[in-house]
């Protein structure tokens, strides 16, 4: 029985792919999903052929890396200015800059905005809605008007803001 101890010993793997941390594999399939981590939401895709560089194993995920080049105009710093971004707005729109700043006066002594809508805002639609404007992207309003709510933090209150209908003073609900 000494020859079993020099037999040697092979291994064959059928259809599986051995890997393991690092190195650089190709998408196989003709689009896949990226994702922000196992089963989440959907960040975009990347097509058949593409090189990535595995990070991370899980089990049934990798955690990848990939490079490519993208046009520099479809970038921004500014996650306001992103196609798609939503706020939630309201305003009190009132037709003089003294009006305004009354109003201004009693928000900062703790008058509640939506009562202060109802009252005095000249835009009664939204007036009678608390001054709820609903949701909105970059390009519904005018733009001093947008670039106010958009440099708000969710519950700011904005000072007086002049545009062609009036002067405003906005709260970001959203």
């Amino acid at each position: 029985m000494k020859w079993i101890q020099w037999l040697p010993v092979v291994v064959l793997l059928f259809g599986t792919e051995v890997f393991g941390q690092g190195g650089n594999f190709y998408v196989r399939v003709r689009r896949e999903n990226v994702r922000a981590k196992p089963n989440g939401a959907k960040m975009g895709g990347v097509l058949v052929g593409t090189e990535v560089e595995v990070l991370e194993r899980r089990p049934n995920w990798v955690k990848v890396r990939f490079t490519g080049w993208m046009w520099e105009k479809s970038l921004t710093s500014d996650s306001t200015m992103v196609d798609g971004f939503t706020v939630m707005a309201s305003h009190i729109l009132v037709e003089t800059e003294e009006e305004a700043n009354k109003i201004l006066d009693q928000l900062r002594q703790g008058a509640a905005f939506e009562e202060l809508a109802r009252q005095y805002s000249v835009d009664r639609a939204s007036g009678a809605r608390g001054g709820d404007l609903g949701t909105f992207s970059r390009g519904d309003f005018r733009e001093e008007f947008e670039d106010a709510v958009f440099r708000l933090k969710k519950g700011g209150i904005s000072g007086v803001v002049k545009t062609e209908l009036g002067y405003h003073i906005i709260k970001r609900t959203e």
